[in-house]
């Protein structure tokens, strides 16, 4: 009887070890999304998530199903996130862009600095990894021109490798705050979806207080602070309020 119990238990875990599979899963969802069960494509895609493996593609396919079931606001959420992983893919840039289509909210977004849209459009060249592998890359020629500046045995080659590493050097540690700034903007957690079909932004973060105006389903916002069950908002035009965090969702 006992070993009977061990065999069950055994077949037991492997049955759920199976289930739960994130690549498994992945394939499987997938497979539903192309047979055109967009409802069970949610669910194991959403089960995907919750078993860990988050990526551009997982959130691109997710997005894709909840544009299919018309729910948008989702679409959009998962949109961004995909785009917030990698944010130069054409198809989530596209995808975002008629998800958006559909939204209620038509806000004129105030103009970003040329400087800024530089910057983040510089940082989002690669990912967090590919930077770092880059600035890697820079410490070892650093280390190498070292090397040659101690054995060089002219004046002029000791200047040539003096600046090779001074620049590489230099180099390293620009790319190292790249690194650092796009792996901020990476796990930043200050943009939000509304998810909620409408919901009123408040003038403090109070239900008793009054309506400063209105949002739909699929808008994005930027958190600016919270209290509670509140948040402090910013949306594109740059209005500012408080909406209960039960209305909206971070990307």
């Amino acid at each position: 009887m006992k070993k009977i119990c061990i065999i069950f238990y055994f077949i037991f875990s492997s049955i759920v070890a199976f289930a739960n599979n994130p690549q498994l899963l992945y394939e499987q969802a997938n497979k539903i999304y192309r047979a055109g069960d967009y409802e069970k494509a949610v669910e194991l895609y959403e089960k995907n998530v919750k078993a860990g493996n988050k990526s551009a593609a997982l959130y691109f396919n997710l997005g894709n199903a909840y544009y299919k079931q018309e729910n948008y606001a989702k679409a959009i959420l998962n949109y961004e996130r995909a785009r917030k992983m990698n944010p130069q893919d054409d198809d989530v840039l596209f995808n975002l862009k008629m998800a958006n289509m559909n939204t209620v909210d038509k806000i004129e977004p105030v103009p970003q600095l040329f400087y800024e849209q530089w910057w983040y459009s510089f940082i989002s060249i690669f990912d967090v990894d590919q930077w770092a592998q880059i600035a890697l890359t820079f410490l070892w020629l650093a280390l190498v021109f070292a090397i040659l500046y101690l054995f060089a045995g002219s004046i002029a080659f000791r200047k040539l490798w003096f600046i090779s590493t001074t620049f590489t050097l230099i180099s390293f540690f620009f790319l190292l705050f790249v690194c650092f700034s796009n792996n901020k903007q990476l796990n930043s957690n200050r943009a939000a979806i509304i998810i909620n079909a409408s919901a009123y932004i408040k003038s403090s973060p109070d239900d008793k207080s009054t309506n400063l105006f209105m949002l739909h389903a699929g808008t994005r916002i930027e958190i600016l602070d919270q209290l509670q069950n509140w948040k402090k908002i910013k949306i594109a035009n740059g209005n500012i309020g408080w909406i209960s965090k039960e209305d909206l969702e971070i990307i």
